[in-house]
């Protein structure tokens, strides 16, 4: 229809360079039944990525942070964090726990724990500690832990944690598996297995419970109340520790004297490094209870020593909740950003109080750059 007609301009294209596509006519009321001519440039038609993913065109929200929206970002976080730090803080405080140092008697001053003479638990002895309940301790929530801690033992030295081959320890054939070890890949001669400083600094300090009603009448606790295994990562146990036998020129005696096995679950935790100086290791779970004036007596092989660094050992017994062991840590951190969120946006009231500022005020763009031609 000649009212949809627009006039082109036969030197503006040439057939080679443009191509034509044929669409539906909705927009001439005069010929419902016509197509619409579009001539589109084959340099255009062939462009990769022409779409709006790629060339980010996309439809978005884009916030304006605003005085206000700012503000009340910052109340409703703050509020928020405060109320979860308050929670965790306040499980935590709930729980039961009893520690025990046992390195120096002489220093103890912990009413709960009663040694079995006025000497000190000496190095290549065994000693027994035992710990008097002073409340009840329950395990609804999951099986009580028993952990051991240590103080002033630092092991993030660069050259300590790099002493470890993840290969020996996962039995991964692999050409010089076991160079990561050094510097202590042999002992006398043979090739150690494991190697390296983090296993051969192995605690080995073992414990033993014993429920008792006196002092003459003690039950040794086996089983689920004195569980050693699933107290470590389950990817480790299946993939990242693998025994096997020893192999021909391999000793697993090293500079401390036996090592443990590969699979042995608290070699395991032992081999995860702590961050901090003062750290605690799962050694078991106690999938029991214990009332007020029970009495749970824990024989202690003591082997590993602890004053060439000033360090001390202790015995900790502890419940748990649904976000495992007592750790002060999560919900502190929570209670401060919430706090300084709120505190920001306080201060953020009070500096659009007494000076406030018109958003997007072209007055507040200096001058010269407001009167500089483009």
């Amino acid at each position: 229809h000649p009212s949809c007609l627009g006039l082109v301009r036969a030197s503006s294209f040439t057939p080679k360079s443009w191509s034509i596509v044929l669409q539906p006519n909705g927009c001439c009321t005069h010929a419902p039944n016509a197509f619409v001519i579009t001539m589109v440039s084959a340099e255009e038609k062939e462009m990769p990525h022409r779409n709006k993913v790629a060339q980010q065109e996309l439809k978005a929200w884009q916030p304006i942070a605003t005085p206000t929206s700012s503000v009340v970002t910052l109340t409703l976080v703050g509020a928020l964090l405060i109320v979860i730090g308050a929670i965790i803080q306040d499980s935590h405080q709930k729980l039961r726990a009893t520690q025990c140092r046992y390195d120096k008697n002489s220093d103890l001053d912990v009413s709960e724990c009663k040694f079995q003479t006025n000497d000190a638990c000496q190095n290549g002895n065994t000693c027994n500690v035992t710990i008097i309940f002073t409340e009840d301790m329950d395990n609804s929530n999951g099986p009580i832990h028993f952990s051991y801690g240590l103080t002033n033992y630092i092991q993030t030295y660069r050259r300590y944690v790099k002493s470890i081959s993840e290969w020996q320890l996962a039995d991964k054939d692999v050409d010089d598996a076991t160079e990561t070890c050094a510097p202590l890949e042999n002992f006398n001669g043979s090739l150690l297995y494991p190697c390296g400083l983090v296993a051969n600094s192995y605690f080995n300090d073992t414990f033993r419970g014993f429920i008792c009603q006196n002092d003459n009448n003690c039950q040794l606790l086996t089983g689920d109340e004195w569980k050693q295994t699933d107290i470590s990562w389950e990817s480790d146990r299946q993939t990242k520790f693998r025994a096997r036998p020893l192999r021909s020129g391999e000793t697993n005696v090293g500079p401390n004297g036996q090592l443990p096995s590969i699979d042995d679950e608290n070699f395991i935790v032992w081999m995860r490094t702590a961050g901090l100086p003062d750290f605690r290791n799962l050694y078991s779970t106690i999938d029991r209870s214990f009332s007020k004036g029970d009495q749970l007596k824990i024989e202690i092989s003591n082997e590993y020593p602890v004053s060439s660094f000033d360090g001390t050992k202790t015995l900790i017994l502890e419940e748990v909740n649904w976000m495992s062991g007592r750790n002060n840590f999560l919900g502190i951190l929570y209670l401060l950003v919430g706090s300084g969120c709120l505190t920001a946006a306080c201060i953020f009231v009070g500096l659009q109080y007494y000076r406030p500022r018109k958003l997007a005020d072209p007055l507040l763009i200096p001058e010269e750059v407001r009167t500089t031609p483009w």
